[in-house]
């Protein structure tokens, strides 16, 4: 193909036909040109479908991060739960004749509410991913688009809210310690029933002091609140926030 259009550039040269020369010079540069713009484009094609598979691939990540996500939501709701209903025993308790079998029961169940909070974080790696690189912007499914953006949000902002609500638990749980309602030396991780059954006596001091009483008892409503609070908060994400999403993905295989 070179060697055709060389000669016909001899050919006009040695007839000294400039004028027909310098047509077939611009037209030989139109030529260049386009090759080079359908190169181009072609080029970009190539590389806008690698691009949307490299997203697609991405997005079906996303799908089953959000499934597992799913199913931690789902068993720290279920975990805060039967918190709530622990402590929902445990205030009838305080209020009823306590012996020392009881109050065993009651010691080690405390602890367990107390100084036990599940949640969980969410995994941001692709997400984070996709909007840094610009690819997210450029998904076409609308409502998938808007519904992970809301769920991440709004995943980030219930975790803070958890951060906060057990932070100022953990500041009313040290004032029972420091006023001397409650002794470290009977409510810790991991005593044995003996152990427990030492406080038997100091807490029955507690129960008949009826100021000490109260602001154990409203600890106890302030815990049940935070485990409320996280339940609930999850429960919004998983009903609201996950509808369409948490649907388990294919197996995605590296």
């Amino acid at each position: 193909m070179l060697s055709f259009f060389r000669r016909i550039r001899k050919s006009l040269i040695a007839n000294g036909s400039a004028r027909k020369y310098i047509f077939y010079a611009i037209g030989e540069i139109v030529l260049v040109v386009i090759g080079i713009l359908i190169a181009i484009n072609l080029n970009n094609n190539n590389q806008n479908k690698i691009s949307k598979y490299d997203r697609n691939e991405k997005i079906e990540k996303l799908r089953h991060i959000i499934y597992e996500d799913s199913l931690e939501l789902s068993f720290i709701i279920e975990y805060n739960r039967n918190a709530s209903k622990v402590l929902d025993s445990l205030l009838i308790s305080i209020n009823t004749e306590m012996n020392q079998e009881d109050y065993v029961h009651f010691a080690k169940s405390f602890v367990k509410v107390n100084f036990e909070f599940r949640n969980t974080v969410p995994n941001l790696s692709i997400y984070d991913e996709l909007v840094s690189s610009g690819e997210y912007s450029k998904i076409e499914d609308e409502t998938l688009k808007t519904q992970v953006s809301a769920y991440f949000r709004l995943y980030t902002h219930f975790n803070n809210l958890i951060i906060r609500f057990v932070n100022a638990l953990n500041i009313s749980q040290k004032q029972l310690y420091y006023q001397g309602i409650l002794s470290h030396r009977n409510f810790r991780n991991n005593l044995s029933d003996e152990a427990y059954a030492n406080g038997y006596n100091d807490f029955m001091v507690l129960l008949n002091d009826p100021v000490k009483k109260k602001i154990f008892e409203n600890h106890l409503y302030e815990l049940k609140d935070v485990h409320d609070q996280i339940a609930m908060f999850y429960n919004a994400l998983c009903e609201f926030y996950m509808q369409g999403l948490p649907l388990k993905p294919q197996e995605i295989t590296n």
